[in-house]
């Protein structure tokens, strides 16, 4: 999925449903999300999230303390993190959903949000952020670029900071096989990236065409393996995997805790 078309897919989804493009509820979708009630999960999800790293025993920065959401949508996250740090960004590729998230902030200069528009985080300095949060996004990314921000991540973060992260791993063939979905996820997930890039980009072309103005929630994933791989080779040090449902039943999903080795 070429990154331009992402962010077409993305805008067009925040301006028909955003709410439910971001929290896909079946009982929510078409704009039934309530904002109070959207806004709450979020706050939820962080304090779950920092009783999980307290529950490690680590310690984040707590002076001038900066954090980045990356995929914040609407700021769903961005403003809970607020309530723990004192600045923070939301980067997301959709115009439409920063103007939402700047719309819908109330934490005021604690919260700013940044759209991103390339493969790479450029516009923040190496070591700038103590803690970075990245939850139901990278799993619509293509691994080409999802690979990329896990990079530009461990280049963000700031020494002894934390970098949690949700990613898929691989179809859950044994759910998938009883829709009969099974072998057509793992002929495209064994493509080389090219073609799978080309098999999305046709179904994006083809969707425009047809006018339906449907932006489909692309899925992929990264094996486990690989993306330890990919961390350790990048100065990472994994402090703790937890299974994660995020990705719900039909891919096998994995939250990484992550800090910077020692140099």
């Amino acid at each position: 999925m070429d990154i331009k078309i992402l962010q077409r897919k993305w805008d067009n989804l925040a301006k028909i449903d955003p709410l439910w493009a971001i929290l896909a509820d079946a009982e929510k979708k078409g704009n039934k999300w309530k904002i109070a009630e959207f806004f709450e999960t979020g706050v939820k999800e962080i304090n779950s999230l920092m009783e999980y790293v307290d529950s490690l025993g680590i310690t984040i920065a707590q002076a001038n303390s900066r954090a980045l959401d990356f995929g914040c949508g609407v700021g769903r996250l961005t403003q809970a993190l607020a309530n723990y740090f004192d600045q923070v960004y939301g980067v997301d590729i959709a115009p439409s959903m920063i103007e939402l998230a700047e719309t819908y902030n109330h934490q005021g200069n604690k919260c700013k949000y940044f759209l991103n528009n390339s493969s790479n985080l450029n516009q923040f300095q190496d070591n700038s952020f103590d803690f970075i949060y990245s939850n139901i996004t990278l799993q619509h990314v293509s691994p080409r670029y999802s690979r990329i921000y896990l990079k530009e991540f461990l280049r963000l973060l700031s020494k002894n900071g934390i970098l949690i992260f949700q990613l898929p791993s691989e179809p859950n063939y044994h759910v998938l096989t009883k829709n009969n979905k099974g072998l057509i996820y793992a002929f495209i997930q064994n493509l080389p990236t090219f073609l799978i890039d080309l098999y999305f980009t046709g179904r994006y072309y083809l969707d425009q065409q047809r006018q339906t103005k449907k932006a489909a929630m692309d899925m992929y994933g990264i094996k486990q393996e690989k993306v330890m791989e990919l961390l350790e080779a990048n100065g990472a040090k994994v402090l703790d995997i937890q299974e994660n449902s995020s990705a719900g039943q039909e891919w096998i999903s994995f939250q990484y805790c992550v800090t910077k080795t020692e140099k």
